[in-house]
């Protein structure tokens, strides 16, 4: 009896075990940079990681693929190698590698859904390292006091970490507010408006104009009367309102209009609060409130110029 217990027994041991030792090198084989290439037949993503600060370390440590795309293992790791390679497999078999938009895949927006935070974290475990500039340990503060909320990914101000990216300006945005000077001409003053009529305005010191529409006033009746199919009650009663003639610009406000405005009045009521300062950083285009120029890229990734101005504070917009 114990004789055929071993023999049954003893090829399970085998078995499993073979299971095991191949189980790990199926997982190591095909978390290798070779493996990955042979499915993202993407030539500017690997040359990009090559010029990374990633890929040529101060430790020496050759940062891989699967090190940021990957979470770490006990983290998820199984089921997000999993259903990557899945997709991924998807991919390759139904697309064309040729039709692949590196520059659109690279944005933030994008690529947040592709580096994991915890992968970050376990590489970078000191956030506060002896050689951390001030300005770094002010933006690391922040991140730790609001990375639960799903605010701050590490990605918003090292974007270019493991993929290079052609005039990034990284972290804390130094350049956030700094207009050309190079403009043809320079307005001197307002436009001075003497009718009710649609007109271009023009911002006093820079070369930006935008124009604004001319809309006549009115009365109209306010609420939902009581009659109304699915009526709530908050949405009454019927009240005649009356609007003033005014004016609105023509298009959304863009990022050179506002970083104009941003430039010639964010030195005014700079506060010495450094505290109070890192509180108001989500409000960061505050401009004459003195908040500091935002963390990673405002447009995220959209394109300033005359693309619309994004991620205001409510005090951010009241104040412009």
């Amino acid at each position: 009896m114990k004789k055929k217990i071993f023999v049954w027994f003893l090829p399970g041991i085998i078995v499993g075990a073979a299971l095991i030792l191949s189980g790990n090198k199926m997982l190591h084989v095909t978390s290798t940079n070779e493996y990955c290439i042979s499915c993202h037949i993407h030539p500017m993503a690997d040359a990009s990681w090559k010029k990374s600060v990633h890929y040529e370390t101060q430790s020496g440590y050759r940062v891989a693929c699967v090190d940021c795309h990957l979470p770490p293992k006990g983290h998820g790791y199984l089921w997000a190698k999993g259903t990557t390679g899945l997709r991924d497999l998807w991919g390759m078999w139904t697309k064309d590698s040729a039709s692949f938009d590196w520059n659109d895949k690279s944005r933030l927006e994008v690529a947040r859904h592709h580096v994991y935070e915890s992968s970050c974290i376990k590489c970078h475990e000191n956030l506060f390292p002896a050689k951390l500039t001030k300005a770094g340990e002010d933006a690391h503060l922040y991140y730790t006091k609001t990375k639960k909320t799903d605010e701050l990914h590490c990605i918003n101000c090292h974007l270019n970490a493991g993929h290079f990216i052609e005039g990034y300006t990284h972290g804390s945005n130094s350049t956030f507010g700094k207009t050309s000077s190079s403009a043809k001409e320079i307005f001197k003053e307002a436009t001075k408006v003497t009718e009710f009529v649609n007109y271009t305005e023009q911002i006093p010191g820079s070369s930006v104009s935008f124009n604004m529409i001319a809309i006549e006033g009115g009365s109209f009746k306010m609420g939902s009367p009581s009659d109304e199919p699915y009526r709530q009650e908050d949405e009454g009663p019927v009240r005649d309102v009356e609007i003033s003639p005014f004016y609105m610009a023509e298009i959304e406000v863009s990022w050179e209009e506002y970083l104009t405005f941003y430039s010639q009045t964010s030195a005014e009521g700079r506060s010495t609060d450094t505290e109070g300062l890192r509180n108001k950083v989500s409000s960061y285009h505050d401009a004459i409130s003195g908040a500091t120029p935002p963390y990673g890229q405002p447009d995220q990734g959209w394109g300033l110029g005359k693309r619309p101005a994004i991620s205001f504070s409510f005090h951010a917009a009241d104040t412009y």
